[in-house]
């Protein structure tokens, strides 16, 4: 092994680099981690908590593959924000589980509920149909849907689906009815 004369300035240049590189990696590792903190906007009451608490703006979203998706489109809706929508009729939180699952265990209060399967036909449906077969109007592309499963992983699959169909102003409700039973003290 050859010693290495650090007053040369080859030797000096590759230190420099070597701790440039490694900075650089801390410093994107550091911007991963508060992403979601950095591009998440407070909803109006200003209130701020973790990057999962349903802020507006450009977000990451968490998808239930336990890896970072970034889509600036959909966000992610906080319990706090589902327990407030039946305050605010013209949001639409969308449970797009079974029917059977909501008949074993209830479903979330202002919630409609259209299964997975038959969700982009329904959004692409003509506003009478919608009304007819869900009872209640027709979402427009730029109304606020929250969407809602068991664990979160079909709920996300449902904004993708809202996404592609024209449907700008999307929430995921990552804890779905897993959180939501915890939460109120009822079955899972």
């Amino acid at each position: 092994m050859r010693p290495v004369n650090l007053n040369s300035g080859s030797a000096v240049a590759v230190a420099v680099a070597v701790a440039v590189a490694v900075d650089v990696v801390v410093i994107v590792l550091a911007v991963a981690a508060l992403s979601p903190i950095i591009n998440a906007g407070a909803w109006p009451s200003g209130e701020l908590s973790d990057p999962t608490s349903g802020k507006r703006g450009e977000s990451v979203a968490l998808s239930t593959t336990d890896h970072l998706h970034l889509d600036h489109s959909i966000m992610s809706a906080s319990y706090a924000r589902v327990k407030d929508v039946p305050n605010h009729p013209e949001i639409y939180l969308i449970d797009v589980r079974n029917p059977d699952e909501l008949a074993a265990t209830g479903s979330i209060p202002a919630s409609l509920n259209i299964p997975l399967p038959e969700l982009e036909s329904a959004l692409k449906s003509a506003a009478e149909d919608f009304a007819q077969k869900y009872g209640r109007a027709k979402p427009g592309n730029d109304a606020e849907i929250i969407f809602t499963c068991r664990s979160g992983r079909r709920a996300q699959q449902a904004a993708e689906i809202a996404k592609s169909a024209g449907f700008t102003n999307l929430s995921v409700y990552h804890g779905s009815w897993l959180e939501w039973a915890e939460k109120e003290g009822l079955p899972q």
